[in-house]
């Protein structure tokens, strides 16, 4: 989310769209960056919790409310319209009041498939009702997919009437990553080895798991130059089998690097609304290998770009996997599909649609 707003933002200051964005603040008061003309950060104190979780996030929010309530008294800030791009700042924005809401899903936690073994989040059912109150009570809902926007429509109907669909753009350094020579030296990846990357946080609806069992399997069939990079997680307890390993949390910078020295990148999650990842990867020109579900699955399948494979099959993605590092000529065609399939997703075309629909969604008279 944090890369959609970077992206988001940057574009609306063209458009004279003049934003403010309060978030939650460590100190103990209020601090206010200005990362570019147009835009303030209001970081808001709220009894922030180290390691920052979802758990304490949602225990802060009445004090995030309570300050941010202040802020705008103080500084007698009244906004034309006001956006929300996760379920708690959904929550907040209601409580703060204002007659203009646009929400934004991240994800849908209705969507999200459960995961036999895992503790069920404390929080899920909370987000869901938190979720269907805001989608009748928000004036405009958006939506980063057309497949994200008519599956939610059968959870919650009263978006059919409100909902937008406005996909996200990719940064331009995607677009133009370093030589894939010079990355691969950078991060240690021998010039023989077949390089699988994925990009994913922890957690469970990731998949992690399943790709490297089907990795290891791999690996066990074609020989030690099958290496697999997971990057933006640590090494789990259990280890890794040879060939794979854990870069650790990346920041967004870094990542056309390994974009750059992977042969192929691993997009396994079970839902998501959209997907940053399949698409930064096109963009840089590397095949992706991901489930046939979901907006990439059914794009993927129509217009190129990488290889499918049926939802929960691991011998699926192994099959993948294993026709994806078989064939060289493959790889070429996949990643100039791909560079094709991701031209049309720019910040400018996003940020066009987003200051339309802010302006539609303005009170009368408010200036840009």
């Amino acid at each position: 989310m944090n890369v959609f707003l970077r992206g988001l933002l940057a574009g609306l200051v063209r458009y004279g769209v003049r934003t403010d964005v309060l978030t939650r603040g460590k100190g103990g008061e209020v601090e206010i960056t200005l990362p570019r003309p147009g835009v303030r950060i209001f970081h808001v104190p709220c009894g922030w919790k180290e390691p920052p979780s979802r758990e304490s996030a949602f225990d802060s929010l009445p004090r995030f409310v309570e300050g941010a309530r202040e802020l705008l008294t103080a500084g007698a800030i009244r906004y034309d319209v006001v956006s929300a791009h996760y379920w708690m700042s959904g929550v907040a924005a209601r409580q703060l009041g204002g007659d203009a809401l646009i929400f934004m899903y991240h994800t849908v936690e209705a969507l999200k498939e459960r995961h036999d073994g895992v503790p069920a989040n404390p929080l899920a059912s909370l987000r869901t009702a938190a979720e269907e109150k805001l989608a009748g009570e928000a004036s405009m809902v958006v939506f980063l997919s057309e497949h994200d926007f008519a599956r939610t429509r059968k959870l919650f109907p009263e978006v059919g009437k409100k909902g937008v669909v406005i996909p996200p753009g990719v940064d331009d350094v995607f677009r133009h990553p370093p030589p894939r020579e010079e990355a691969r030296r950078r991060i240690g990846v021998p010039p023989e080895a077949f390089l699988f990357l994925l990009a994913a946080r922890p957690d469970p609806g990731k998949n992690v798991a399943s790709a490297v069992k089907a990795f290891r399997a791999l690996r066990l069939a074609q020989g030690p130059r099958m290496r697999l990079l997971i990057a933006g997680q640590e090494l789990p307890p259990a280890g890794l089998p040879g060939g794979a390993s854990c870069a650790g949390t990346v920041p967004h910078a870094g990542m056309p690097e390994l974009f750059s020295a992977a042969d192929a990148v691993l997009c396994p999650s079970g839902y998501e609304s959209f997907g940053l990842v399949p698409l930064e990867a096109m963009a840089a020109g590397v095949p992706v290998i991901l489930p046939d579900s979901g907006f990439w699955g059914e794009k993927i399948r129509s217009e190129g770009g990488g290889l499918t494979y049926a939802p929960g099959a691991e011998r699926g993605l192994l099959e993948a996997m294993g026709s994806v590092s078989a064939g060289e000529q493959m790889r070429v065609r996949l990643g100039k599909e791909g560079v094709r399939v991701a031209a049309p997703f720019t910040w400018a075309r996003c940020a066009a649609s987003w200051a339309e629909l802010l302006s539609s969604a303005a009170r009368p008279g408010s200036p840009r």
